[in-house]
């Protein structure tokens, strides 16, 4: 075997020493680049964190909403929302629950069974509308020329009624703004927004004082929606089928029938209200068993409803109505039919807020709005 020179081997391995060293280099300038990209991604999501939190998360009408407003909306407009009231005390709240919201879990982490979506996204369209809102009505304000001139008193006094609420619940300044506004909200940072909201809401209380009802939009708004407030004087009386089977329904319509023919008049319909009474029913030994009075739509049937309130109605009409779903025959005797007025302030304040309604949305309509897919 022939030895290699000196010479020979000594070239090689300075030519392997340079390779490795480009190696090395090389390396390093590739770890150095990977280092400097996973530097530059967590600066840049980190910059967008910041931007969305402090600057945009949304906007509407061109201006950007940080996530810092738009959660102050959004704990506003819900609880708001929650705490509406309707069918006497049942509230909101109580009507979401039953559709399976829970007010102690995440929104994000809910699906609302109407829409489909989450509840997150429902309330966040909720504060979107409030946020529409409200910027209307400072537009409206600054048009207008409005002086704010309660602003501090306004402020201070909500400062103290938080500072009150916080007490009362054993959380300090930090922790109730951050439940009541939101996660990133300081009593700080959201100053500027609470009286910009502020100002909106004592513009409102005059936009509304000069958009109240007058008589004469009350007297037309009732003309239009008779069936809703007239209230109807009429006798009533139930035959009940012994069970839903054709021939037993028959079997009560022809009583019915038999009845209705008899009442001629209001004492005859409460004569034969005793005689076709079940046994031991004393109800209709008095004249009044058999009275409604002052009833209004919203507190009949529809069947009934639609009879007793029709224009061609007059006094002694006697009719028999089929509830199908109940087994039974309603026989029915109208009296009268009248509106006393005892619904004026309602119907003024449905005319206030279609106005108001509509005031407004010709404003908000042109308004645009990008979520930028945040919910």
């Amino acid at each position: 075997m022939e030895k290699r020179e000196s010479g020979s081997y000594d070239t090689e391995r300075k030519e392997e020493e340079k390779r490795l060293q480009r190696e090395k280099i090389i390396f390093r300038a590739v770890t150095a680049g990977i280092i400097a990209g996973i530097l530059i991604a967590a600066v840049v999501i980190c910059s967008m964190r910041y931007y969305k939190i402090h600057n945009r998360f949304i906007s509407v009408d061109g201006d950007n909403i940080s996530q810092i407003e738009f959660d102050m909306y959004y704990n506003i407009s819900k609880n708001a929302l929650l705490s509406q009231t309707f069918y006497g005390n049942t509230t909101m709240a109580d009507y979401f629950s039953y559709m399976g919201y829970k007010s102690s879990e995440n929104d994000k982490s809910q699906t609302n069974s109407q829409t489909g979506g989450t509840w997150y996204a429902y309330f966040a369209d909720n504060a979107v509308n409030t946020i529409k809102e409200t910027k209307a009505l400072l537009k409206d304000a600054a048009d207008n020329n409005y002086e704010y001139t309660t602003a501090d008193e306004d402020y201070n006094k909500l400062v103290e009624q938080a500072e009150s609420a916080a007490a009362a619940a054993s959380l300090d300044e930090k922790a109730y703004y951050k439940q009541n506004f939101g996660n990133y909200a300081t009593k700080k940072n959201i100053k500027s927004y609470l009286m910009e909201y502020l100002k909106a809401d004592a513009y409102r209380t005059e936009l509304t004082d000069s958009l109240k009802a007058t008589d004469d939009e009350v007297k037309q708004y009732y003309e239009e929606h008779k069936d809703t407030y007239d209230q109807v004087d009429y006798r009533e009386f139930t035959i009940k089928a012994v069970d839903t089977t054709d021939g037993e329904m028959q079997a009560a319509k022809a009583k019915a029938d038999e009845f209705a023919a008899g009442a001629v008049s209001e004492q005859a319909f409460n004569d034969l209200c005793k005689r076709y009474a079940d046994d031991g029913d004393t109800k209709y030994d008095d004249i009044n068993g058999s009275l409604f009075s002052k009833v209004v739509s919203s507190n009949m049937d529809t069947g009934t409803s639609d009879w007793l309130l029709s224009d061609d109605r007059k006094a002694g009409d006697v009719t028999v109505i089929e509830n199908s779903s109940s087994g039974c025959y309603y026989v029915l005797y109208f009296i009268n039919k009248s509106y006393d007025g005892s619904s004026d302030e309602t119907i003024a304040s449905n005319v206030l807020n279609n106005k108001y309604s509509e005031y407004i949305s010709n404003i908000t309509d042109s308004m645009q709005v990008d979520k930028y897919s945040r919910f």
